[in-house]
């Protein structure tokens, strides 16, 4: 009896994991990184083609930072 009622636990938790967190939290997690200080005190370019061109232009290196609304 132990043993059936684990195993439905996991495969629930499993099913639960895979579909991922909803919109409403996805959209709470993005609003909360992009309100981040160091997002702020920069001039982000979200274009890549128009960054590499600003970067030759200026002679920069350019600093990408790749993230997942739902990455704690």
């Amino acid at each position: 009896m132990k043993l059936v009622v684990a195993v439905a636990f996991l495969v629930s938790a499993a099913s639960a994991w895979a579909q991922g967190p909803d919109q409403e939290t996805l959209k709470a997690n993005l609003k909360k990184k992009l309100d981040a200080v160091f997002l702020k005190n920069a001039s982000w370019n979200t274009d890549y083609s128009k960054a590499m061109e600003t970067a030759k232009k200026e002679g920069k290196a350019i600093f990408a930072y790749f993230t997942r609304s739902y990455a704690n």
